[in-house]
């Protein structure tokens, strides 16, 4: 005596194929829309500003690691050349402006004698960089 019947068909068939098409069309949207911001390659923790803004255009970046290393765009330059290097880069562009991204462990006197550096080669529109409030 069989009480459990013969199964009818198939059974129900969910094809999900369309579903995998609207999902993978949503990822290429976001990853084509999302904006990726440039980050340096030069590792630092910025020490908070209540007055930081964010800046609009990209001026020459000299950076000063905890460490005491400095890089002018990305490319590390001994203490003793930089100088020269500095005063290159300023007869070459003719900018006036720089901005010191300082590590908020650096030494207070690098800084200081690098900014000594950046008005010595002519520039003379020195900026600090900070982080914005509430930022990272």
């Amino acid at each position: 005596m069989n009480f459990r019947g013969e199964k009818k068909g198939r059974g129900l068939i969910l094809n999900i194929t369309s579903l995998i098409d609207v999902m993978f069309l949503l990822l290429i949207f976001f990853m084509v829309t999302s904006s990726f911001k440039n980050q340096p390659a030069v590792n630092l923790v910025l020490p908070r500003s209540a007055t930081a803004t964010e800046t609009v255009t990209t001026p020459t970046i000299l950076y000063l690691t905890s460490e005491g290393r400095t890089f002018l765009n990305d490319a590390e330059f001994p203490r003793d050349g930089l100088l020269r290097a500095l005063e290159q880069l300023h007869t070459s562009t003719g900018e006036d402006r720089m901005v010191l991204r300082a590590d908020e462990h650096a030494s207070h006197g690098d800084v200081v004698e690098l900014i000594d550096m950046l008005k010595q080669s002519g520039f003379t529109r020195v900026s600090l960089s900070a982080r914005m409030p509430g930022g990272r």
